[in-house]
């Protein structure tokens, strides 16, 4: 819903300053008496600004408004089923309240400065808005037809390479455990397979950036869906999860931005409706299926319920991480750039330049110490055995910024996000490239919340991102000169 009407907005934009004070009140209510129930409240008093300020104006604000799912799913969703349902276990086993109230100041400082970042963005967008109705369809030209034409070629191609890639550690769990695949599985495949399975995503993102009818998209879309079933079965519920996501914003994006067709209709709407309570259940009751456990009770509503506690653990990762935080520390990691720092340290180029070697894949000594990744120093740091056996405790944006530039970092890099949103929907559609990096980055963006915190933007220091680029340009073009290419693809 789009609230135009200029009293009905005015009410809505009274009742969230009323709730922010209400949430600043509480929060503050609750430090001052280390309160958990009170503290829980003045983050939910935000997280419902958060929303109700996305559903005020969704046309400007849906990438906005769905970022509050993944964030209360794996930030807010146990304390709050925790303490509703009065399940102690929320809390984790032998944690200080020092390190509960450090987590909940984290949530509750990204949520409140995310949404400063939004309006602020908002606002400054607000006078170009009129000019940014699809503008790539209104210029559409030859040479952006042959681009969509050659990129699905190439999507075709590397889907190929990239199910290969992706059926290899399939059948190295014949006979294994899930947690086996984090502690022993190496590829064996050449370099260059891998190499061109990543082109899978870059050139599906071109396509789409193209601007393509909805009949001609739907069948990549699916198959970019599929292309995830591989490592469901290994027990891997993320990038399934992701590509799901990524499908159904891509929908609503194309909506909103007055395509010549329409892309959500009643069918699609029936469709999320119905389906998304019975995957939730079914990303639940698998969580058992993996670990070999059985399922106590097959109830829709319990397991929706037990879907978000478990995935809520990043929470008390938080807590964790500053119990630990002089261990972390003394490591002198760089966290908020990590994913782009090993790349160029430990890539290629850093092999023969500096003469570096190349990071292990997987849960090693190495990694736990020497990589700039948090996700494996917290989990090497704080159980050792459990990490080099498979497990671990994943990260966070909020951990990641807060071990390099502290609180300020955790506050900037709120600001910058709810403005990326924004920015990323106000932008999209201007031209193909653009559009194309900005799809990119929503295929893992919405992971942050457990994950690194520019994770979704380490593909843009990488060559095979711009491998790609130049691959399916250079093919547009000679397709544009070639007449037999004209016949292809009326074909």
């Amino acid at each position: 819903m789009d609230m135009k009407n200029g009293k009905t907005s005015k009410k809505i934009n009274i009742l969230i300053c009323i709730l922010m004070v209400l949430a600043i009140i509480t929060f503050s209510y609750a430090q001052f008496n280390q309160n958990f129930a009170w503290c829980l409240a003045g983050v939910m008093l935000l997280f419902i600004c958060n929303v109700i300020l996305g559903l005020k104006s969704i046309k400007t604000r849906f990438l906005f408004l769905i970022f509050q799912i993944p964030f209360f799913t794996f930030l807010v969703s146990r304390p709050f089923i925790g303490i509703i349902t009065k399940v102690d276990g929320w809390m984790g086993s032998g944690q200080q309240k020092g390190n509960i109230v450090f987590a909940f100041i984290l949530v509750f400082l990204s949520l409140f400065f995310m949404q400063i970042g939004a309006v602020g963005m908002d606002s400054l967008c607000q006078i170009q808005r009129k000019k940014c109705l699809n503008c790539l369809e209104k210029t559409e030209n030859e040479f952006v037809h042959k681009l969509q034409f050659f990129s699905l070629m190439i999507f075709g191609v590397t889907m190929i390479f990239y199910m290969i890639v992706q059926i290899e550690p399939l059948l190295f769990m014949r006979g294994k455990t899930y947690i086996e695949f984090y502690s022993e599985y190496k590829s064996e495949l050449p370099g260059y397979f891998h190499t061109i399975a990543s082109f899978m995503k870059y050139s599906l993102c071109i396509f789409l950036a193209t601007m393509p009818r909805k009949k001609l998209a739907i069948v990549p879309l699916i198959l970019y869906v599929l292309s995830a079933i591989p490592m469901l079965f290994i027990g891997v519920r993320n990038p399934f999860m992701l590509n799901c996501l990524f499908v159904m914003i891509y929908f609503f994006v194309r909506d909103i931005k007055k395509s010549k067709e329409k892309w959500i209709g009643a069918f699609e709407k029936a469709g999320l409706i119905i389906s998304t309570p019975f995957v939730l259940a079914f990303m639940s009751v698998y969580s058992f299926i993996r670990s070999q456990s059985e399922v106590q009770e097959l109830n829709l509503f319990k397991q929706v319920f037990d879907f978000f506690y478990q995935q809520g653990t990043t929470f008390n990762a938080l807590q964790i991480a500053y119990g630990y935080r002089e261990g972390i520390k003394s490591l002198n990691n760089h966290y908020t750039f990590g994913g782009m720092l090993d790349y160029i340290k430990h890539g290629t180029v850093g092999q023969k330049i500096w003469g570096s070697e190349p990071l292990p894949s997987g849960n090693c000594e190495i990694n736990g110490i020497y990589s700039n990744s948090l996700a494996h120093n917290l989990s090497y740091i704080s159980m050792k055995e459990d990490y080099l056996s498979g497990r671990g405790r994943g990260s966070s944006y909020l951990l990641e910024t807060y071990f390099d530039w502290g609180y300020v970092g955790v506050i900037l890099f709120s600001v910058f996000l709810g403005a990326l949103f924004i920015f990323f929907l106000h932008r999209f559609g201007h031209n193909v490239l653009e559009s194309t990096i900005i799809l990119v980055s929503l295929t893992s963006i919405y992971f942050i919340p457990r994950a690194e915190a520019t994770g979704w933007l380490t593909f843009i220091v990488t060559f095979q991102f711009w491998i790609c680029i130049a691959v399916c340009y250079m093919g547009a073009y000679v397709c544009k000169k070639i007449s037999i290419c004209r016949n292809i693809k009326k074909t």
